[in-house]
Order: C-alpha cells, then structure tokens, then sequence
C-alpha cells in the first residue's frame, strides 16, 4: 500500500533523486529491480542479540529504558509501516552499533548520511533518538538492516556482515563513505 505522499517530503525527494542521491529508494513492499521485500524482522523492539560483541567505536548505546520508550514513542511514519520494515527501525534503535559500521547504497551519502544508521536516525551527538524518515521509503536502507539482523543471529562477525552489505548493495549506488569496523 502506498503512502500519500506529503508534498514537503516530495520536493525534498524530488530534488534528491534530481542529484542522485536516493537512488536506490522504493517504497515498502517494493525493490528498484521489481523484487518484493522478504520479511525478515518483527516489529517487537530488539534488544539482545545473544553473544555478539560488536565493536563500540564512538557509540553511546542506548538503555534499555530508552529504547523502550522511544519505541513506544514512534512516528506515526513507522507505525504505518509494514512489520519488516518497523523490524528495521527497531533493530536500528536497538543496535546503532551495528549499523554505525554499514554503509547505506540508496545514494544518501548525498543527503549527508554517514551509515546506514542516519537512514533510520539523526545523529544522536546530543544523546536525544530523533527518527528520521529516509528509510520509511528506502527499501535498500530496510534490507541493509535487516540483513546485518539475520547474519548476526546466524553467529557472523562484524567484518562478514559488513563483507555480504558491500557484495549485495555494492552495485546500487555510490555508498556513504563508512569505516570498517575495527577487529574485534
């Protein structure tokens, strides 16, 4: 189901896509090639991934209590979202320190964004977890998140999740210039 579009939201779109820099955006439910999106998360906030230590770098994780409260607090841009893609919200608010370490393929780097992580978020510098709406219409930046979920349950290292990112999103669109993530 489509979203009426808000007409602030489609001129800044527009004059995005006119620079390339959501290239690889598609709305929920729907792929640039034509595929259709796989559920692969819940929209139950994440909170443990069990025994994956995942290096910090400059990230101040969230607690517990505020992930819950701002889950609970959640745009209604999210909330009308289809359950996979409230699953990626939710493992970005739970895990920005695992997103920090992904690049995005949509062409947001255009936009400024540092990681896949600015795709679901404003910086959170001043502590505050502000949504961000890019990827409530960004299928890329959805799959990217929910792919780092599945490989981190299924035991893979940062440095693998980061590797299957690269090879599966590599070709989209240029990528925000993302560090490795430091060996565990």
């Amino acid at each position: 189901m489509r979203r009426p579009w808000h007409p602030a939201l489609l001129l800044i779109t527009l004059s995005l896509l006119a620079s390339g820099a959501v290239a690889g955006c598609s709305t929920p439910g729907e792929h640039p090639s034509g595929a259709v999106a796989a559920p692969m998360a819940t929209a139950t906030p994440v909170t443990v991934i069990a025994d994956v230590t995942v290096p910090m770098g400059g990230m101040v994780m969230p607690t517990a209590e505020q992930v819950t409260s701002a889950w609970k607090a959640r745009p209604d841009f999210v909330r009308a979202l289809p359950s996979e893609w409230q699953g990626a919200y939710s493992f970005a608010l739970a895990r920005p320190d695992v997103l920090q370490w992904l690049p995005c393929y949509c062409g947001c780097a255009g936009a400024g964004h540092r990681s896949n992580l600015d795709c679901f978020f404003q910086r959170r510098e001043t502590g505050v977890i502000t949504f961000e709406e890019h990827a409530s219409f960004c299928d890329i930046c959805v799959q990217t998140a929910n792919l780092a979920q599945q490989l981190l349950r299924e035991g893979k290292t940062m440095t693998q999740v980061r590797e299957a990112v690269d090879s599966t999103f590599g070709g989209s669109a240029p990528g925000t210039d993302t560090p490795l993530p430091p060996s565990a």
